[in-house]
């Protein structure tokens, strides 16, 4: 794992070791957090895989410092024994398995008027295993990221009876790949040329933000958001359409826009009254990027420009059902995504190129149930569906069509 990867792993674990401690010495400390521990079974493109796991925690210390200010640390680790598509280079990649975990510190400081000014810090990590006999920390994708942000809050109210709550984030991260170099061949057939950089996926990212938020009568509430995020590849050269590399480091802007409601609808006069919450996403976004791809393949010799521009839009419905009598909930959500790439070509099987560009469009639904046994206990089951396709045939360096769904149960444990 090497020892960063250690240092963090004894960091997280000290934290949640100490915890109760914490939380008992002196006044002004409080704990919360939740334990998720489940074992289910995935399916991908009509294959079955073994039976897994899933694990996920998160916990949360809570210090109070006065009346108008305060503190806090939170951990979370998790752990995926899911087959599952992510996307960390530029397109889809499969992962048989995958953790990640966090350490964070935010402080709160409260002025009159309703306004608050958050300064956070953390250390975030990601571990992924594309075969499953690959030694946990060796991982081609493995990351580590440290974070630094800044929040600008207020809450007020609009008129005389909707409560308004504004924020403005600034958030620096460092990302760093600490095993992509040795195998900096695989990352597009560009990267085999000479002098591509070294650390070609490493990068240093600003993002500013804005949300605003409003509960409304009747128990709604609406939302909006905006980021921009301005990513900086700290030593990925800029390749050119005679496929040489130019002394320009690539640079990314991404940028999203979302927008969203939830309502509460009337309680509903059956099994003991259901209370249903209806909610509504629809979110745009964009990347910009100056890097191209130049295919070095004798039989293709084809450059294409703007190989990461893409713009997309995602509608996301759901609704939560909770069970007065016996505080079971039911959720169920479905999410609906269009991406089309500006720059990117489609290609045939065999790898030759047509004239189209990339459309992906994907669909998935889950549906998740708990059911209090014994005080925060909860048993707790979930499945997930999704499909993802495309006009690209080949799949050598991405994964852009596939199919999957996956299925587990276990305990929930909220304190």
């Amino acid at each position: 794992m090497g020892h960063w990867g250690l240092t963090r792993t004894l960091a997280a674990a000290a934290l949640l070791v100490a915890a109760p401690a914490l939380a008992q010495q002196g006044p002004g400390w409080k704990m919360q957090g939740s334990l998720d521990a489940m074992a289910g079974q995935y399916f991908y493109n009509g294959g079955a895989g073994a039976v897994n796991g899933y694990f996920n925690g998160n916990l949360q210390l809570l210090r109070s410092l006065g009346t108008d200010s305060g503190f806090y640390l939170d951990a979370t680790g998790n752990y995926t024994g899911f087959k599952q598509v992510n996307e960390l280079a530029g397109g889809g990649t499969l992962f048989q398995q995958s953790m990640d975990y966090s350490l964070g510190a935010k402080w709160i400081k409260r002025f009159e008027g309703g306004y608050s000014f958050m300064p956070r810090l953390g250390v975030h990590s990601q571990l992924f295993r594309e075969t499953t006999d690959e030694t946990w920390g060796k991982g081609l994708y493995d990351f580590w990221r440290t974070e630094a942000g800044l929040t600008w809050e207020r809450k007020t109210r609009l008129g005389i009876g909707v409560p308004w709550t504004y924020q403005f984030t600034l958030d620096l991260y460092y990302t760093h790949y600490p095993h992509f170099q040795s195998l900096a061949s695989q990352f597009g057939t560009e990267q085999a040329a000479p002098d591509p950089g070294s650390r070609i996926l490493d990068t240093v990212s600003t993002q500013l933000g804005y949300r605003s938020e409003f509960e409304l009568p009747d128990f709604v509430s609406v939302y909006g958001f905006y980021s921009i995020d301005f990513i900086s590849f700290n030593d990925q050269k800029v390749v050119d359409s005679q496929g040489q590399y130019l002394s320009a480091l690539r640079s990314d802007s991404y940028q999203t826009l979302s927008v969203g409601a939830s309502k509460r609808l009337n309680d509903l006069d059956v099994f003991g009254r259901v209370r249903p919450v209806v909610a509504l996403s629809l979110i745009a976004a964009d990347l910009f990027s100056n890097q191209n791809h130049f295919d070095a393949d004798p039989s293709r010799l084809k450059f294409i420009g703007a190989y990461y521009d893409y713009w997309e839009a995602r509608f996301d419905p759901s609704v939560n059902l909770t069970f007065l009598k016996t505080m079971t909930t039911a959720r169920l959500g479905y999410e609906a995504a269009l991406r089309f790439y500006t720059g990117r070509v489609t290609q045939n099987g065999d790898g030759s190129y047509t004239g189209d560009k990339l459309r992906q469009t994907s669909h998935s639904v889950f549906v998740e149930g708990t059911h209090p046994i014994w005080k925060g206990l909860c048993v707790k089951a979930r499945g997930t569906w999704s499909a993802v396709s495309s006009n690209m045939d080949y799949q050598q360096t991405y994964v852009y069509n596939y199919h999957d769904y996956n299925y587990y149960a276990g305990l929930e444990w909220k304190f």
